[in-house]
């Protein structure tokens, strides 16, 4: 029965009539039945023809999970959509209760894919809309459809989490098509990433509290940038640098204008000469398995690798630690090369061999390992997924602790000199490294080179880092991370008493009133109040907790968790706030990596929504295995009426061809006799030939249709 039918059936008199009848029937039997305000209404606690549809016993609600987790698998490892329909055989043919061919196609995947990411943004809602504060994160590029993207993350602060420490959260919100990467459509962007997610723009710059971005001006300008646009409708933001980029041009400003720039040509030329060749490549392995027995290598592979471009430091140091560990392998094939005069590239490879083929060279590429080791370890901890401002802190100390140690030893105790000149075949002339020969009288004189410009370099990148990473964010991190690191509150309040940093609590609760008032500070609080609940929660801290012996941020679990929380509710506060600051955004570097592989060449077509469904599954679902899917179901089965029961559909049967009915020559005779004795032949052929021209047959001698018998 069509439902269209039903309703008109429901709208009858015939209907009304009956249902009162059956009223008053019910009622004479003692059963009392109230009548519905509207007939077209069912009643609620009667199952409806489309609920009955809809209904999944519990074998088949199984067999939907099975269907769904592949297709959550599919999301997980970046899979194309076509794969589903392959796994699904492969499961049948291993014996797995699949159920029936309903909803196994790639487009019913992608539906379940959408399903699962809807279902991570809807715990996100959930915890943003109970979070007080949120800085956004953003960075931008373009896809392989040469769109340009902005990728837009949101940090937030949880205290009551399950584990035994307070979380900071970084979580994917949202990947968003900008139409012009100006300041204002990247504001668009943000907006609109959160009205997504249900959270409009009143309650977006009620909660926003920090902006991190890379130092771009279309994000950094003071007067039309992205900063520029939200301090206007959130005076109080904080902007930040991220400070794993800050680094990066610090460590570019330090090594400028030094030998530094001849190292780094060094390693893109000798990247590009072994990777666009193959035969190049291929030569150098063969030498490389001639002399692997005769010298201890410490890096397993053998291709230069490429640190230039968008790299981190990380990188160049990786492809310095290779250059030092291959050096008597590049230089000897490169004296094989410029041997050979046959070669493509004969003096330009003669050129290199006379700059790198020098005990300079390999003294500074020793040299440099030293310096950007440091630097290094301090950039791969500013990459890690969530760092706090007392994690930046840390890591800078340990840093320039690093450096300072490096200025106070002597060249030769330098960790990979040392290595170096642990390598050295040393003769009364000659000293010879990996079956390069250097002249001792160079390699002397090589030395004392590098020994005089050693802490002049270092001191360039102490100063460098120090100047750069202090001017990261429009707050001074150190004033935070003092007030967030309950580990030196002890220290601290042994050396200047409990109001240690009165001057830095007190401004930066004037610089966020208007915010803090519109989360639940009390407005009645005076300075001297927030200043006596700050003193009574550290001297608490002090006299039961023990700080300095606990992480701090185990310590503020137990703070925000303690029965005398309540007590300290507008200082609390507080620190939700400054745990909400944001410090780098490097995480969205890799966000973009993870673009790259999902939407390849192939993949052009996905559009927006589905694209960042995929990309939350790949960067915030849990590991296939570790969670439930049967909410999943169900938010499935609810989106839309499903029909797990039906079958697959047969065949239609085939029609039975038309019968072709031959032309009667008489009555054509007929015809034609008639109309020429009504002198109207030309006219009524024409009429009958636009009759006959409905014929599917290109035989004029037939007809396609019944031949009218009463013309």
């Amino acid at each position: 029965m069509r439902l269209s039918n039903a309703r008109h059936h429901s709208s009858t008199n015939y209907h009304k009539h009956a249902y009162k009848l059956y009223v008053k029937d019910m009622n004479a039997r003692g059963e009392c039945v109230e009548h519905l305000h509207n007939v077209f209404e069912p009643d609620p606690q009667q199952q409806t023809l489309g609920d009955s549809f809809c209904s999944m016993t519990k074998v088949q609600e199984l067999q939907q999970i099975k269907k769904i987790e592949i297709a959550y698998f599919i999301a997980k490892k970046e899979l194309p959509f076509s794969v589903y329909e392959d796994l699904i055989k492969l499961e049948t043919y291993h014996g797995v209760d699949i159920g029936d061919q309903a909803y196994t196609n790639h487009k019913q995947c992608a539906e379940f894919v959408d399903i699962h990411g809807q279902f991570i943004a809807s715990k996100l809602h959930d915890d943003l809309s109970k979070a007080k504060f949120y800085s956004v994160l953003t960075d931008g590029s373009t896809d392989k459809s040469v769109t340009e993207k902005e990728v837009v993350y949101v940090l937030y602060f949880d205290p009551y989490s399950k584990n035994d420490e307070i979380e900071v959260k970084l979580s994917f919100l949202y990947l968003k098509d900008v139409k012009k990467g100006d300041a204002p459509g990247i504001l668009g962007a943000i907006e609109e990433s959160f009205h997504s997610m249900g959270i409009m723009p009143s309650e977006l710059y009620s909660k926003l509290i920090g902006f991190g971005a890379d130092g771009a001006s279309v994000n950094s300008g003071n007067k039309s940038g992205v900063k520029a646009l939200l301090e206007q409708k959130a005076p109080w933001l904080i902007y930040t640098w991220c400070v794993a980029h800050k680094l990066e041009l610090a460590l570019k400003d330090a090594l400028n204008t030094t030998v530094f720039q001849k190292v780094d040509n060094m390693l893109l030329r000798l990247y590009y000469l072994y990777h666009k060749s193959p035969k190049k490549l291929q030569e150098l392995k063969t030498l490389h398995n001639l002399v692997k027995d005769t010298f201890e290598f410490e890096e397993g592979s053998l291709k230069p690798k490429r640190a230039c471009g968008t790299r981190w430091i990380s990188f160049k140091l990786s492809a310095l630690r290779m250059v030092l560990d291959k050096y008597g392998v590049y230089m000897q094939h490169l004296q094989h090369l410029a041997g050979d005069k046959k070669c493509k590239d004969h003096k330009k490879i003669c050129g290199y061999l006379c700059e790198w083929n020098s005990s300079r060279m390999l003294l500074y590429v020793a040299f440099f390992i030293d310096v950007l080791n440091p630097a290094a370890i301090l950039s791969k901890a500013f990459q890690e997924d969530v760092i706090d401002s007392v994690g930046v802190l840390h890591n800078i100390k340990c840093s320039e602790e690093s450096l300072d140690q490096l200025l106070t030893r002597s060249f030769e105790d330098l960790p990979a000199v040392k290595f170096l000149f642990g390598k050295l075949q040393k003769t009364d002339s000659v000293y010879t490294y990996q079956g390069i020969e250097f002249t001792k009288t160079s390699f002397l004189k090589a030395t004392e080179d590098v020994k005089s410009a050693k802490n002049t370099i270092i001191n360039a990148v102490h100063c460098a880092m120090d100047s750069r990473l202090k001017g990261a964010s429009s707050i001074q991190l150190n004033n935070v991370a003092t007030i967030l690191n309950t580990e030196h509150w002890k220290s601290n309040v042994d050396v200047a008493g409990v109001d240690f940093t009165d001057v830095n609590v007190t401004e930066l609760i004037e610089n966020f009133q208007p915010v803090l008032l519109k989360q639940g500070f009390s407005p009645d609080a005076s300075p001297q109040n927030i200043l006596e609940e700050w003193h009574d929660m550290v001297r608490y801290t002090l006299d039961f907790l023990q700080p300095h012996k606990s992480c701090y941020k185990k310590t503020w679990k137990i703070l925000f968790n303690c029965s005398k929380s309540t007590k300290w509710k507008n200082i609390l506060t507080f620190i939700e706030l400054l745990f909400s600051v944001p410090v780098c955004n490097a995480k969205l570097e890799r966000m973009f990596s993870r673009l790259k592989r999902t939407k390849s060449h192939s993949r052009c077509s996905l559009g927006e929504d589905r694209l960042t469904n995929i990309l939350r599954i790949v960067e915030e679902g849990p590991p296939l295995g570790s969670f439930d899917v049967s909410p999943v179901v169900h938010l499935w089965n609810q989106v839309k009426r499903r029909r797990p029961n039906q079958k697959k559909r047969q065949m239609y049967k085939k029609r039975p061809p038309k019968v072709k009915y031959q032309k009667l020559e008489t009555e054509r005779k007929e015809i034609s006799g008639s109309d020429s004795e009504s002198g109207d032949t030309s006219e009524s052929f024409s009429d009958n030939e636009n009759v006959f021209c409905l014929s599917d047959s290109s035989d004029s001698s037939t007809f396609e249709g019944f031949l009218p018998t009463d013309i």
